[in-house]
């Protein structure tokens, strides 16, 4: 688990992980920015947890590429501090890699946080991938697993750790896999809650650096030609991505109204994601510094 918003949601994930039901052995990791807070008092409540301070100018993926380098599960699940999952999570998860797939996620509903219409469009753009993971969402073959509902077997994450061993971007760490012949499953038992509620200014800020922080990974596997043709078409991203809100969300009738209200947020949002990967695929971004302590 990474920690990316505040020592009270973390509390509230791991008491969800610690009151699992019929649990299988299992680890938790948990990868923490310094800005997160004093969280000495969670240190002592959950001893039996592994935590890693991390310091310096880093990204998400950076944090889920440590947590996942000093895992040593065959099953590696990840989630993120602002969400819970539901009490059968993890026993779940075990029964689902019975078989053959490489990833297995779930859905994600939207949780306790203050019903806005910035909150729903950060919640359906950025968590449900535009509606992709909303429920309900069918039993099969996936295209896409969230960060915050997904696990791996340890052998394909070892097969690729190439792709991840700087930063583990789930969207390219699963292209990746379909890519090598892998597949990807969707389970609707598997079910987390998103609880992050966020304020306008600063879900504009994150859309924009996360666009530029995803454009700059793509960066190592693109040739220059690619690069030049996916910089010259990121203005059309946004209507791609509105394309793929509306195939997701109406037919499932879910949330529909809350969906009319967010509609301009998410489009706003999504423009600033493109220009994001616009200035990654043309400039990169500015190299960071980290380093991680176990405490």
């Amino acid at each position: 688990m990474v920690a990316v918003y505040d020592s009270y949601h973390l509390a509230r994930c791991l008491t969800a992980l610690a009151e699992q039901a019929n649990p299988p052995e299992m680890e938790i990791i948990v990868v923490y920015h310094e800005g997160t807070g004093d969280i000495s008092f969670l240190k002592e409540g959950f001893p039996s947890n592994r935590f890693y301070r991390a310091t310096g100018l880093l990204t998400q993926a950076r944090m889920l590429a440590l947590g996942i380098t000093h895992a040593h599960g065959e099953i590696v699940a990840l989630t993120v501090d602002h969400c819970t999952p539901e009490k059968d999570w993890c026993a779940r998860i075990v029964d689902a890699h019975q078989g053959p797939h490489a990833a297995v996620g779930g859905a994600l509903e939207k949780g306790d946080q203050a019903d806005t219409a910035v909150n729903w469009a950060v919640h359906l753009y950025d968590y449900c991938s535009y509606g992709y993971y909303q429920n309900p969402v069918r039993r099969g073959q996936a295209r896409e697993l969230s960060d915050c509902n997904v696990s791996y077997k340890r052998k394909v994450l070892t097969d690729l750790v190439d792709y991840w061993s700087e930063e583990f971007y789930v969207p390219l760490i699963n292209r990746a896999l379909l890519a090598h012949g892998e597949k990807l499953w969707f389970s609707p038992d598997l079910l987390v809650y998103q609880h992050r509620s966020i304020d306008y200014r600063r879900a504009a800020s994150v859309a924009f650096r996360r666009g530029r922080a995803f454009a700059s990974a793509r960066l190592r596997k693109f040739s220059l030609a690619k690069r030049i043709l996916y910089t010259i078409l990121c203005p059309l991203v946004p209507v791609r991505q509105m394309g793929r809100l509306i195939v997701n969300t109406v037919p499932k009738r879910s949330h529909l109204n809350a969906l009319w209200r967010a509609f301009p947020f998410i489009f706003l949002f999504s423009t600033l994601w493109s220009w994001g990967e616009f200035l990654g695929l043309l400039a990169g971004r500015v190299n960071y510094r980290i380093s991680v302590v176990e405490e």
